[in-house]
């Protein structure tokens, strides 16, 4: 028989586990917003600078969709028609709004780059991209799982998510993302996404992928070949199929090897806390994972 305070938490966790729909509501650069796609607003968008996508709860791409063409940029995404003119080596915010508490589910972060070519990448046909990532960042800390402080077993998404703030009737979480110094300039698809794996072990990963458009100046000369977004993943890969109901000490981010041109700054294969144990966890874990939706 459960605990009261085992009860309380099991009645918070479907609240918990439905935060993750949302959208990139803009990108800043150099302190300079740039509008992102809003699926609701009567708004004039023909210059925002996200692709637009169909999918009406801004929910996740599935496990059952990942070698299909939502996978690239979101579910029905079409191109976005404005463009942000940003430096080689600069630094930009990605700013992901939504209006039930932010993005508070446990995964990697994953930046891509596709080169447009002289297409121009709001006439590109999506499936031509050929995405090489730039940067990963998975589990943080290993431990058990401990939602929704995620204070023991930490991630990439939930260490952004500690810094959440307030805008108007909604949340929103702003994610960081490095541009290669070496990158050859030209226009390019920034493919951000993130992954939630708190439904994992029922085999139901959730992917959020957005794309957002470059107009990259410099001196550089490389670009890497890339790979079509819909053969980056397998369902059964290790960094999508697995359970992090345990007490989790190493994971690696699925997809492709991070480009020979972007800093190693976090390997694929994150190994984090004390003693490498997977145990199962105690009964309140298993109460967690039953009540995760």
């Amino acid at each position: 028989m459960f605990s009261f305070n085992i009860s309380i938490l099991a009645l918070a966790i479907p609240a918990t586990f439905v935060l993750g729909h949302g959208h990139v509501r803009r990108v800043v650069v150099d302190g300079v917003p740039y509008q992102g796609f809003e699926r609701w607003s009567n708004q004039d968008q023909n210059e925002v600078v996200t692709w637009h996508f169909t999918t009406g709860d801004e929910g996740p791409v599935p496990v059952s969709s990942i070698n299909g063409p939502d996978i690239i940029c979101h579910e029905g995404a079409t191109n976005a028609h404005g463009s942000i003119p940003v430096s080689a080596g600069s630094q930009l915010q990605v700013v992901r709004y939504n209006t039930i508490g932010g993005f508070q589910h446990p995964g990697p972060e994953m930046h891509y780059l596709a080169s447009c070519g002289d297409a121009g990448c709001a006439n590109v046909d999506k499936n031509n991209l050929r995405f090489f990532k730039i940067y990963e960042q998975g589990l943080v800390q290993g431990g058990m799982a401990d939602a929704p402080e995620w204070n023991t077993q930490k991630w990439a998404t939930t260490e952004v998510h500690k810094k959440v703030q307030t805008e108007g009737d909604g949340y929103i979480d702003t994610f960081t993302v490095n541009i290669p110094r070496n990158i050859k300039p030209g226009p390019y698809v920034l493919r951000h996404e993130i992954l939630g794996l708190h439904k994992a072990h029922e085999g139901e990963a959730e992917f959020y992928p957005q794309c957002i458009n470059l107009e990259i100046s410099g001196s550089g000369n490389q670009q890497p070949e890339g790979v079509p977004a819909t053969d980056m993943y397998n369902s059964n890969d290790p960094g999508i199929a697995l359970d992090i109901y345990v007490d989790l000490e190493s994971y690696k981010v699925p997809g492709p090897a991070i480009s020979n041109l972007a800093s190693k700054r976090d390997t694929s294969e994150t190994i984090a806390g004390r003693n490498g144990k997977t145990s199962r966890s105690k009964h309140y874990l298993r109460h967690l994972k039953a009540h995760s939706f």
